[in-house]
């Protein structure tokens, strides 16, 4: 229990000589620290919500992913599938799918035969369709990755910035005062500290979020491209 007094204790301590550090701050540093802790706060609420968004995707690709290749039929995959709708995978298929009925049946009743190359068109349309669908759900995927990407890079360049600013001031405290007494040039210090953990606590939680969600978007669009190609092979395979 003393250990967990002494840790509280030796925590508040801390928190507080923070806080004095930044009240003691320039404006210029008081800047870059809200700009930082505001960046850090929306890569936060981005990475919860991307988390969740992903998270229900791929648990419902995995549903439509075994359905789809127990189901080799498309009209039974259609089916069994249509209450799949958060799946980026599913999305696309079912966008091809639909091309594939709607033209299928408007040709039909001009009384087009679809045989020879008129499979390979209705393919290709279905191809464009799936293919326009995949750009469609990755990019809704990919919203609010830039900003976790800016924040990352951006970040520890702001917090350098407040070391170099904070360096530069206790150069020309020094110069000021002909003396280089560590109560003279501390204060300095300590804004180019300040700035340079924030820099790194925004960026590192949106560095590594990032790559996530990159690894599991490819993972999506490489799962999405599987499964067009299977299902244009089935269109060729049986003459429509």
């Amino acid at each position: 229990m003393v250990i967990d007094l002494n840790f509280a204790a030796n925590s508040i301590t801390t928190g507080l000589q923070l806080a004095e550090t930044v009240k003691n701050s320039s404006l210029l540093v008081n800047i870059m620290l809200f700009a930082l802790i505001a960046a850090s706060v929306v890569s936060l609420a981005i990475i919860a919500f991307k988390f969740i968004q992903y998270r229900l995707a791929a648990i419902e690709t995995a549903k439509f992913v075994d359905i789809f290749w127990k189901n080799k039929d498309a009209n039974d995959v259609a089916a069994k599938t249509a209450a799949i709708v958060k799946s980026p995978v599913s999305a696309v298929f079912a966008a091809g799918y639909a091309e594939f009925k709607e033209t299928k049946e408007s040709w039909e009743d001009k009384g087009i035969v679809i045989i020879g190359g008129k499979v390979d068109e209705i393919a290709a349309n279905v191809d464009r369709a799936m293919r326009r669908e995949t750009h469609v759900r990755i990019q809704l995927l990919e919203n609010g990755l830039s900003f976790l990407a800016t924040t990352a890079t951006a970040s520890p360049f702001i917090g350098l910035f407040g070391t170099v600013y904070g360096i530069m001031n206790a150069f020309q405290e020094i110069g000021k005062t002909g003396s280089a007494t560590l109560g003279s040039i501390a204060p300095h210090l300590s804004d180019a500290l300040v700035t340079t953990a924030f820099g790194l606590i925004a960026a590192i939680p949106a560095s590594i979020a990032f790559n996530y969600f990159n690894a599991r978007l490819q993972k999506f669009e490489n799962e999405a491209m599987n499964i067009a190609a299977d299902f244009l092979n089935q269109i060729k395979r049986s003459n429509v």
